[in-house]
């Protein structure tokens, strides 16, 4: 298994045992992809969540690397999800969730654009 994929199996794991439902994993909505699709169960906040896995911090912070461009693509790929699960009606949020190997940490950051 890659470590990109680790890190999303993380971060699954970690909204899970935080209160949320993971509804989809890689979900794709034409070329665009969300890493995880989860509902948070006591608010149900719809959440759509980019997973950057990173030994360190040497080259920034992995949230960094969710640029302008790249939250473009997620929007776009929300806009796509809801839009084929009647969702229009419930809150939503985008999220990162940091995964750090060395050593092993998760840093959820909601809200994060």
């Amino acid at each position: 298994m890659n470590t990109g994929r680790w890190g999303e199996r993380l971060a699954a794991w970690y909204l899970f045992f935080h209160g949320c439902r993971i509804l989809e994993r890689n979900y794709r909505y034409g070329r665009w992809e969300i890493d995880i699709v989860a509902r948070e169960r006591r608010t149900g906040t719809l959440l759509f969540v980019e997973v950057k896995t990173r030994a360190n911090t040497s080259f920034g912070r992995p949230v960094d690397a969710v640029t302008a461009s790249k939250q473009h693509f997620l929007t776009r790929a929300a806009q796509g999800y809801l839009k084929t699960h009647d969702g229009f009606d419930v809150p939503t949020r985008f999220d990162v969730v940091e995964v750090y190997t060395k050593p092993l940490r998760i840093v959820h950051l909601p809200g994060a654009f």
